[in-house]
């Protein structure tokens, strides 16, 4: 199947590496105009080249998503390009591992809720009235595994992940009555860049593998294709729910 989100306008953020750019080339070859955005502006046009996009359907947008300033700009952006805003990926986030909760650093903290929790509101706050004047759209939250269980190695990442869990509820709470969705995903452990740094060494990557359900741990690919499914219209009733994708990880850890 595809052309899924054929005529469609979609902002992705975090879409220079891992998850956020496997959910840029998908949506791209389901028709969507995509705007691929992240600080990292080299990451975010490597983005572009290997979805061979161009102009008309697709363009690349440095921002810094704990900047007011700077999302209401992407936004202008987006709407002045083509017309509208249709979707609304909010990935972009940062993980940093930390000791236990008493030797945080408060910088660490801070950092860490500006962006994956002050970023994630102020995507929404400024994308949510160009989706209301257009007709409604759909926005797809991403958080972890962590923000449902927590996370030993990273106290104000877990935090932060739950924090977008809520935030999710409360939006669909508030705007799905307008036409928009709200919805999210708390992946488990992925092949990405992130996860492979986040766990330190070669030889903890290979053990999350081994001591999975499935074997292995997901792909970008995989956690794309959920993406999709609540980005279009096939899932027309869903809004307000959260979709843990973990391959059985969580239920082994029942």
């Amino acid at each position: 199947m595809t052309g899924r989100l054929e005529d469609k306008v979609a902002i992705v953020t975090g879409g220079a590496s891992g998850i956020g750019r496997a959910i840029c080339q998908r949506f791209g070859s389901e028709g969507a105009k995509v705007a691929v955005a992240d600080r990292n502006i080299v990451g975010a046009e490597e983005t572009l080249a290997q979805m061979g996009a161009n102009s008309d359907t697709a363009m690349a947008i440095d921002v810094n998503i704990s900047n007011a300033s700077q999302v209401e700009r992407m936004v202008e952006q987006v709407v002045a390009q083509y017309g509208k805003v249709d979707i609304l990926v909010n990935g972009a986030a940062i993980l940093i591992r930390t000791p236990d909760l008493v030797d945080v650093d408060e910088i660490i903290w801070d950092l860490t809720m500006e962006t994956n929790v002050k970023g994630v509101f102020l995507c929404c706050k400024y994308t949510i009235p160009a989706m209301i004047a257009s007709g409604g759209g759909s926005i797809v939250n991403i958080s972890s595994q962590s923000g449902l269980r927590g996370v030993g190695y990273s106290v104000p990442y877990a935090v932060s992940k739950a924090g977008v869990i809520h935030m999710t509820t409360v939006a669909a709470a508030q705007y799905t009555a307008q036409g928009v969705r709200v919805n999210c995903i708390a992946p488990g452990g992925v092949d990405t860049p992130q996860m492979r740094g986040s766990t330190a060494s070669a030889e903890v990557f290979i053990d999350r593998n081994d001591s999975h359900p499935m074997g292995r741990v997901g792909t970008a690919d995989e956690i794309a294709n959920l993406v999709l499914w609540l980005a279009s219209d096939e899932a027309s009733y869903v809004s307000g729910s959260t979709y843990n994708i973990d391959g059985g990880a969580m239920a082994l850890a029942r």
